[in-house]
């Protein structure tokens, strides 16, 4: 027997978010018996993605998290002991700081949601009778490990990425971080960033802490042609953290005829339509805004596609940045969180994560205009086959789950 794999998600298999796992389902549900799905949110996209038959979908915890009254009613109106979260919010001083009572609150209103789920459908049995908890992120449905049973005989495996995992993204506080630490039994992390983060942070050693970079898959070339239009794209939420406004602050100081294009939405998008407007007549610029993945392979596919731009003040290691080079695509990249993995010369280029427009826009002028352009291409598609290949890297931590699956029995 191979066992019980569950999968703690965020969203997945609804929607479009956490797209790696439409890949890593597959090497899951080959590596074990069952894989069992628990989504903390459906959202307002009703879609739901195809999945192995051999996987079951749960009912999600809420419908909607985020501007929902949904979560304050669930998190109060339930019979969870408040205890533990109040001795939280004293022990941690939320009280002196508005940012650390925000999160706290929300955690708080959260767990106590997830912990009476998991009492009302009387999960703690199913969770005993798996093989392996598998968390895909290190906050929300992970942060109720520290409330788990302490004899759950589960082997509990928490993926980390970036938001989830550096503090001081989080006004320096995560609460019950360092109890939720000490009951992971295998911490993975999808860069070498993360994994020394967590060693200096926790004195966790090393080589307890599994690397698993996420992969993508081979969707072939971009069909490159040279013309007098430079297309640069980007791809991410429209965000704070994304910082799109500073491509737009860039594409100021270029002197060459460029089209941009950003995939993706947010609440900052007016903000960077606004700069867009006001480019140069050099400059023109589109916001198809979120599309599917299936459009945007199709997009990288047929439309030819001179630089990459990823420009984020934090990141793991971004999948977008991925998807580009192994289009054969070049990058230049922040050097934030893990990006400088897998961004390197000559397949792209690692800028400073704070940077002046003019400089980006100067490396810009410099890579595109290379003599040596074309190997600059065939270096970022090599880049990727050697570090982001989803076929490669999906067998690695299926094989990981499935042997401490297999220790957990012994």
């Amino acid at each position: 027997m191979r066992g019980t794999l569950i999968l703690f998600t965020d969203r997945y298999p609804f929607g479009k978010a956490e797209t790696f796992l439409d890949s890593e389902i597959r090497y899951f549900t080959a590596a074990f018996t069952r894989v069992i799905l628990f989504p903390l949110q459906r959202g307002d996209d009703n879609h739901v993605r195809n999945i192995p038959q051999n996987a079951i979908i749960k009912e999600p915890v809420f419908k909607k998290i985020k501007k929902s009254p949904e979560l304050i009613i669930k998190g109060i109106f339930n019979f969870s002991c408040p205890k533990k979260f109040l001795f939280e919010g004293f022990r941690s001083g939320v009280w002196c700081s508005p940012a650390r009572f925000r999160i706290w609150i929300t955690h708080l209103l959260m767990i106590r949601a997830v912990l009476s789920y998991i009492k009302k459908n009387n999960l703690i049995i199913l969770f005993n009778e798996a093989d392996v908890l598998f968390f895909n992120w290190g906050l929300r449905w992970s942060q109720v490990i520290p409330f788990l049973p302490e004899n759950i005989s589960s082997h509990i495996a928490v993926r980390f990425h970036g938001s989830d995992l550096y503090e001081h993204l989080n006004s320096d506080y995560i609460p019950w971080r360092l109890e939720q630490i000490k009951r992971i039994d295998s911490i993975i992390t999808v860069s070498e960033t993360g994994r020394k983060y967590l060693s200096s942070k926790y004195g966790i050693p090393e080589e307890k802490i599994f690397l698993s970079r996420i992969g993508t898959k081979d969707c072939g070339l971009n069909p490159y042609k040279k013309t007098e239009t430079v297309r640069i794209v980007s791809c991410s939420n429209i965000v704070p953290v994304k910082r799109v406004e500073l491509i737009a602050l860039t594409l100021r100081h270029l002197k060459s005829r460029v089209e941009w294009i950003h995939f993706g939405e947010g609440p900052l998008k007016n903000k960077v339509v606004e700069l867009a407007r006001v480019l140069p007549e050099n400059i023109s610029w589109q916001f198809p805004g979120e599309v599917s993945h299936e459009k945007l392979m199709n997009f990288y596919q047929t439309v030819s596609v001179d630089l990459f731009l990823n420009v984020s003040s934090s990141e793991g290691v971004p999948l977008s940045v991925m998807e580009a080079l192994s289009f054969g695509i070049p990058v230049i990249a922040t050097d934030a969180g893990g990006t400088s993995e897998i961004v390197s010369e000559p397949g792209g280029k690692i800028i400073p994560v704070e940077f002046d427009p003019s400089f980006l826009a100067e490396k810009i002028e410099q890579l595109i205009s290379s003599e040596n352009y074309q190997q600059i291409r065939a270096s970022a598609r090599k880049i990727w086959e050697e570090k982001c290949r989803e076929d490669k890297l999906c067998p690695l931590l299926a094989g990981f789950l499935l042997e401490k699956s297999v220790n957990n029995k012994n």
